[in-house]
């Protein structure tokens, strides 16, 4: 493909099951998610090491209040990636599918009879998901995100054709 052919990618479908899965990535990878899971296991260490001490000094667990902690730390790190998932599941609004044609100037969004224009400096960064997804994630309104399923790219345009344009209009891109 040149630089100068539009690529279209028709009728792409956010699912919930791909909605959760993908977001759910996101989340994974976020730094302050990463920072709260190593502070919980740091906490939860901290505790387990005052029961061991407390049990070795006086043969039994002379402050129940400290089993309680444990026992809710260790419940919310077992359940933790299940609400996450579940609250994601949750938020989740079905759409109609969605068109896009990426030109060189512009990224076109058609959904039913709307139409709407983004230019790629209205863009912060592109977030490649796995193999199928690509995320574009405008500079405003924080939270909003178009997804891009590039299976549904029109033949013979690939995946590499939309990452030489990603990188041929100076939008930062990197893979989860």
């Amino acid at each position: 493909m040149t630089p100068a052919t539009p690529l279209h990618l028709p009728h792409v479908q956010l699912t919930a099951d791909d909605y959760v899965a993908l977001n759910f990535r996101l989340w994974q990878a976020r730094l302050a998610t990463r920072r709260t899971f190593w502070l919980l296991g740091a906490a939860a260490v901290l505790l387990l090491v005052s029961v061991g001490l407390d049990v070795a000094r006086h043969g039994t667990v002379s402050n129940r209040a400290t089993l309680a902690f444990l026992a809710v730390a260790g419940l919310y790190v077992l359940f933790r990636r299940q609400l996450t998932r579940y609250l994601l599941r949750r938020g989740f609004r079905p759409q109609p599918p969605v068109g896009y044609t990426l030109t060189p100037t512009e990224i076109q969004v058609r959904s039913g009879q709307r139409q709407s224009l983004l230019s790629w400096e209205q863009l912060r960064e592109a977030v490649w998901v796995g193999a199928n997804w690509l995320l574009l994630l405008p500079q405003a309104p924080a939270g909003s995100c178009y997804y891009l399923d590039v299976r549904r790219l029109e033949a013979p345009a690939a995946a590499a054709d939309v990452a030489a344009l990603l990188t041929q209009r100076g939008v930062p891109q990197h893979r989860l």
